[in-house]
């Protein structure tokens, strides 16, 4: 069975629904769990190896993250998969590229500040972990220094 790739047209089931929103937006498996805010990214895992089928909770805080993605497309199955042909980067063509409102960013534009975001927020997260080690870190090297003579106990 061929996964569907951005570039052809819509998945026939919700797993392809999945991997077409995960190959256009670029996100692996454990960014799309943390976008959507799992603790762990096992439950994305169960679900796109086709062994457990998406929750509803689920796939409506993939419509609420992802504001561009058509509910009725994720959902039924019926459609186009983004809200605006121009927010999907798969669909550029000299059709909608000439009927684009000059004022509204390009998909490009769009499409970068999502990743910009998603960046920023990887990038936060990274400095928070790090000082929570280094927390850590002082920590233990204050109960190293007050009870040296417990250490030959561990």
């Amino acid at each position: 069975m061929a996964h569907k790739s951005p570039e052809t047209d819509n998945p026939s089931d919700i797993y392809g629904c999945l991997e077409y929103i995960m190959a256009s937006k670029g996100l692996t498996a454990y960014a799309l769990s943390k976008e959507l805010g799992f603790d762990k990214p096992a439950k994305l895992y169960t679900i796109l190896r086709r062994k457990t089928k998406p929750s509803y909770e689920t796939l409506i805080s993939i419509v609420n993250r992802f504001d561009d993605i058509n509910g009725d497309w994720l959902l039924r199955g019926s459609g186009e998969p983004f809200k605006s042909r121009q927010s999907h980067p798969a669909n550029k063509s000299a059709e909608s590229t000439s009927q684009a409102d000059s004022a509204a960013p390009s998909n490009e534009v769009i499409v970068l500040r999502e990743r910009n975001n998603m960046l920023e927020r990887q990038l936060s997260d990274r400095d928070d972990t790090i000082q929570l080690l280094k927390q850590q870190i002082m920590i233990l090297r204050e109960v190293i220094h007050r009870e040296p003579g417990n250490l030959t106990a561990l």
